[in-house]
């Protein structure tokens, strides 16, 4: 029997003993979600906020929640007004332009079955974006209103140029794991830079407890300790002004899945990078098997490590934040720290320096004085690794040509060694 109202029949068991009727699972899901929105108060009534939609499972899910909760017959109406994003990230798998074409057509008209505005971009335009999200500091407190003109055309654009860059700054990553969080940097890069275009304050993205868990423990082991707190939460502030919010963190991979079935929620699958590879093809599939087998056997694991995560914390208000995934830099350690011993390992077992310049030309056009007119200046990989938080590093360290960078995280990376080099040469002169 159903263990809340205990009078229909149980559908369905979420937990050891959550047995649940199908109108009491409902009301059970839709109050999580509720609440986690309700709690945390920081989206504002009337204010515009860009929801990441994939066509996946968890995606739908959110989707779903937000039209229900802004229906006439919900019973407290939500009081935000929702636009969505879709990346088309098919040139990551070198899907065919017709297939890409047929998926388009499909998420595109489940987007305008809602009624909302919607955006669509693809993933290889985050190789052109023109100016890299930096923090602007704090809201003034007033929501920002987004310029809405209508629905960006639902005909699939390709960008052959592009993807091929995309193609060559993947391919030039010498592991899958690598590639993996490349992906994951560009596509958040976009959605900042789509949110900040459109002057969205809020991103809502509809990520579960299973896949945080998972991103938190594959976080751990990829460098990004320091940052998996932001990476888990509830909210992610790392962006100043924007803030991004997991509204559904608390579901688990299952009530997700069950709360589609039971809704007949149309989801869409599409395959990624790393589809029908092995169980240790990357780190995170691989803590996503471990996560996974382990949740099998001992049903507590899941909301155990989100637990964990919690108690977690980073302090956001450095200065300094990373170039490409703006969490604040986490390299500022003491000698005998443990990052400098591997930066002394590595120095050591390299047969030679690296010399690897952004430009072309071997040597500068400038004589130190400010003179040089490249746009990137002649930065090398030491100016690239003071800029990113450790995480970032061994993404770039997998990197066998930094020339392959997105020419936007060049040029603000470059600035900012400019910016470094100028406050250095001055600072004896500074009060």
């Amino acid at each position: 029997m159903c263990m809340k109202c205990k009078e229909e029949k149980a559908v369905l068991i979420t937990r050891v003993n959550d047995a649940f009727c199908r109108a009491c699972f409902m009301v059970y899901v839709t109050h999580k979600f509720r609440a986690a929105i309700g709690k945390s108060k920081l989206i504002r009534d009337g204010e515009q906020v860009l929801v990441g939609y994939s066509g996946g499972q968890s995606s739908s899910c959110l989707l779903h929640l937000i039209q229900e909760g802004l229906s006439e017959r919900a019973h407290k109406k939500l009081r935000f007004q929702p636009a969505l994003l879709f990346i088309d990230e098919g040139a990551v798998t070198d899907m065919p332009h017709e297939e890409r074409r047929i998926i388009h057509e499909k998420i595109v008209q489940l987007m305008e079955g809602t009624g909302y505005f919607y955006h669509v971009r693809s993933l290889e335009q985050a190789m052109e974006l023109d100016i890299i999200d930096k923090k602007t500091g704090e809201s003034d407190g007033e929501p920002r209103v987004p310029e809405l003109h209508g629905n960006e055309s639902s005909s699939p654009v390709f960008y052959p140029e592009l993807e091929q860059k995309l193609k060559s700054l993947l391919n030039s990553l010498k592991t899958l794991s690598a590639k993996e969080e490349m992906i994951r940097q560009l596509r958040q890069c976009l959605m900042i830079s789509v949110a900040r275009q459109h002057n969205y304050s809020k991103i809502m993205v509809g990520e579960c407890s299973t896949q945080l868990a998972v991103k938190l423990l594959s976080d751990i082991a990829q460098g990004r300790g320091a940052h998996v707190s932001m990476e888990t939460t509830f909210a992610d502030r790392r962006h100043g002004d924007l803030i991004t919010v997991r509204p559904i963190r608390d579901f688990s991979s299952k009530e997700v899945a069950i709360y589609n079935k039971l809704c007949n929620v149309e989801t869409i699958f599409i395959p990624t990078l790393t589809t029908k590879t092995q169980e240790g093809s990357t780190i995170e599939h691989l803590t996503e098997a471990f996560v996974t087998g382990l949740q099998t056997d001992y049903l507590s694991t899941v909301s155990n490590i989100i637990r964990t995560g919690e108690k977690l914390s980073t302090d956001v208000s450095k200065e300094q934040n990373c170039a490409l995934c703006q969490a604040p830099l986490d390299t500022d350690v003491p000698v005998s720290s443990a990052l400098n011993a591997v930066e002394f390992s590595m120095q050591v077992s390299r047969k030679k320096t690296e010399t690897t310049k952004v430009k072309e030309d071997s040597s500068c056009c400038g004589e130190g004085d400010g003179s040089c007119h490249s746009q990137t200046d002649c930065i090398n990989r030491k100016d690239i690794d003071s800029e990113l938080c450790y995480g970032c590093r061994l993404i770039v360290n997998d990197l066998d040509d930094i020339n392959e960078l997105p020419p936007y995280l060049l040029k603000e990376i470059s600035w900012r060694s400019r910016r470094s080099k100028m406050k250095s040469d001055i600072q004896q002169y500074l009060l």
